[in-house]
């Protein structure tokens, strides 16, 4: 397994370990095809992928044993559940930053309104324009839509 880390502005599995902090060269975290992997799962959104890593990170040190030996110590749960808060807020950030939810908006342009008003198999909408406006005098029912 290889590991590697140099521009995050360049890599999307170098801006995955920029944002999961694992970006010390003599001492990596994760592998590069576990990064590659976790972008793979969530359609390479750096984000939610970091997220991913940042949890697999937290299971990682949650199997380790907090020690102490006279005056020296390794707190491993505080390090595990600093990856989950950090996780968590990874996911947070996705919602703002990270890929869109695919939404597509329809009816931007004239020709879109009028190919849409003109289709017999679409849905008829239940509001329209002018819907509670009050009809002249002598109107014509299928001028006005009523």
């Amino acid at each position: 397994m290889t590991d590697s880390y140099t521009d995050p502005s360049s890599s999307p599995s170098d801006a995955v370990r920029f944002l999961v902090g694992d970006t010390d060269s003599e001492d990596f975290g994760l592998q590069d095809q576990e990064i590659a992997f976790a972008l793979s799962q969530v359609n390479d959104d750096v984000y939610l992928a970091a997220a991913i890593c940042a949890r697999a990170l937290a299971g990682k040190f949650s199997r380790e044993v907090d020690t102490e030996f006279e005056s020296v110590s390794s707190d491993y749960s505080q390090l595990s559940e600093n990856y989950y808060k950090l996780a968590r807020r990874l996911e947070q950030q996705a919602k703002k930053y990270g890929a869109g939810l695919g939404i597509a908006a329809g009816g931007l342009t004239y020709s879109d309104i009028e190919a849409n008003d003109e289709n017999p198999d679409r849905v008829k909408p239940k509001f329209r324009q002018d819907q509670f406006a009050n009809p002249p005098r002598g109107f014509e029912g299928d001028k006005y839509g009523y």
